[in-house]
C-alpha cells in the first residue's frame, strides 16, 4: 500500500477517534484561521490583487503613510536622528523612515517573525537600521533616554489597557527628555471611533480585533508616564494620531 495512503488513513482514524472522545464531553475541533490584519493576511490579499503589499495597504487600506509621516513625524526629526519604530509589520511606514535615517539610527521592532522576516528580505538595506524580534511587551534597546522619536501605528488599536500602558512605560524609558512618541488608537469619545465601533459591529461577520479607549484614559496614562500631549490628528480609518512630548 502506498505509503502516503496509509498515512492519510491513519490520520484520519486518529481524528475520528479524538473527535469521537471529545463529543461525549460536548466539545469539538475547529481549525483557527490566522488573523486578517497579521503580515502574512496582508501578504495574501495583496498578492489576489496583484499589488505590492504596502502599496495595497496604502490604497485599500486607507493608510496614506507618507502623507501622515509628513505631517506628524519627519518635522520633528532629521536624517540624523534617532527613531523606534515599533509594529512595522510589512513595513508600509517603515520604508520611507528607513529612507530617510541615513545618519542616525532606526530601531525596528516588532514582536511577528513574519513580519521581521519578510523586512529582512524586502526593506532595502541601510546599515543605520536594524531590526528586533522582541517579546511583545518590552522593547529589546538597552540604552536608556537616547531615543529621539518613537513611532507606532496600528499598534493601539488591538490589545488591551494593560498592552497600552506597558508600552508607554517602555517609550518613557527610552526616549530622551523632549522626545517624542507618536501612536494611534480608537478613541471611543469620539464620533469617528464610534462610527467604527458600531459598523463593525454591524457587519455580518462583525470584526472583535479592535480595541477602543477614552481620551480620558489615554491623556492619563500619557500623563503619568512622563509626557504632555501636543497634538492630536484624526486619521481617514478613524483612528486618531496622537503626538506626547517626554517631559
Amino acid at each position: 500500500m502506498d505509503t502516503r495512503l496509509l498515512g492519510a488513513r491513519t490520520m484520519n482514524g486518529l481524528k475520528n477517534a479524538t473527535k469521537s472522545a471529545l463529543s461525549r464531553f460536548n466539545l469539538t475541533i475547529t481549525r483557527t484561521k490566522p488573523d486578517p490584519a497579521c503580515t502574512l493576511g496582508w501578504i495574501a490579499e495583496a498578492q489576489e490583487d496583484g499589488m505590492a503589499v504596502n502599496d495595497f495597504i496604502e490604497k485599500d487600506h486607507r493608510k496614506p503613510a507618507l502623507t501622515e509621516l509628513e505631517t506628524l513625524v519627519l518635522p520633528r526629526i532629521s536624517p540624523a536622528s534617532i527613531v523606534c519604530e515599533l509594529g512595522p509589520g510589512t513595513g508600509v511606514y517603515t520604508r520611507y523612515i528607513n529612507e530617510y535615517i541615513t545618519a542616525g539610527e532606526f530601531h525596528v521592532v516588532d514582536s511577528d517573525a513574519n513580519a521581521i522576516d519578510f523586512l529582512g528580505r524586502h526593506l532595502p538595506k541601510n546599515p543605520r537600521t536594524r531590526l528586533y524580534l522582541n517579546s511583545g511587551t518590552a522593547l529589546p534597546l538597552e540604552s536608556e533616554g537616547r531615543v529621539d522619536l518613537a513611532f507606532c501605528a496600528s499598534m493601539f488599536t488591538g490589545g488591551n489597557l494593560s498592552y497600552f500602558f506597558r508600552y508607554v512605560q517602555e517609550f518613557s524609558r527610552v526616549l530622551k527628555a523632549g522626545g517624542y512618541l507618536v501612536f494611534d488608537y480608537f478613541d471611543i469619545s469620539t464620533e469617528a471611533g464610534w462610527d467604527v465601533l458600531t459598523k463593525n459591529m454591524a457587519r455580518k461577520q462583525p470584526i472583535f480585533a479592535y480595541t477602543y479607549h477614552s481620551t480620558e484614559t489615554v491623556d492619563k496614562i500619557v500623563d503619568l508616564l512622563g509626557f504632555k500631549v501636543v497634538d492630536r490628528y484624526p486619521t481617514v480609518r478613524g483612528s486618531v494620531f496622537v503626538t506626547a512630548q517626554k517631559i
